[in-house]
């Protein structure tokens, strides 16, 4: 049986490419790498004895390193929630360009033609927001999914109900 240092040595060139592979980042790497070796070291025996020390540690590299991006995505998920946020403010151009393409629309005149054509999803969505007058953060909350996606949901059918109107408007000269 190989000591801790041993093992230390053999695998911890491969096991810091292998996590650089994933992060492209060295002081990331530097402290995966850290926090693989604290978890074999205090997992004492289990991992001395392990049928395949490598295998241990590159199992352990893999988890915290997608832990670690995962970690990362979120963060860039909640700071372009914040931005938009931030950035949609009732004053901003973006809000009052929406504004103006909702009142474009003449909803009593089509509402039910309009209804007619949404995929089930869509219907369920506009069913929620628009006629149950749910918050964002209530759909989200209900469907599990984040309010980044739930808005990004919106203006799809937002888009989708425009064409809808459109073509029937086409349809109508």
């Amino acid at each position: 049986m190989k000591s801790f240092e041993e093992l230390c040595k053999e695998n911890y060139g491969r096991i810091f490419k292998y996590i650089f592979s994933i992060t492209k980042n060295k002081e990331a790497t530097e402290d995966l790498i850290q926090e693989v070796f604290t978890i074999a070291y205090e997992k004492g025996r289990i991992f001395l004895n392990h049928e395949k020390p490598a295998g241990f540690l590159y199992k352990t590299a893999r988890n915290i390193t997608l832990t670690y991006i995962k970690g990362l995505k979120r963060q860039e998920t909640l700071a372009k929630e914040y931005l938009y946020e931030n950035a949609t403010k009732e004053g901003e151009p973006y809000q009052k360009l929406l504004r103006e393409q909702d009142q474009k629309i003449d909803e009593t005149r089509y509402t039910g033609q309009v209804i007619e054509s949404l995929n089930p999803k869509e219907y369920h969505l506009y069913k929620q927001r628009y006629v149950e007058g749910k918050s964002i953060k209530e759909i989200a909350s209900e469907k599990g999914i984040s309010e980044a996606a739930v808005r990004m949901r919106l203006v799809r059918l937002r888009r989708e109900v425009q064409n809808i109107v459109k073509k029937l408007k086409f349809d109508e000269k």
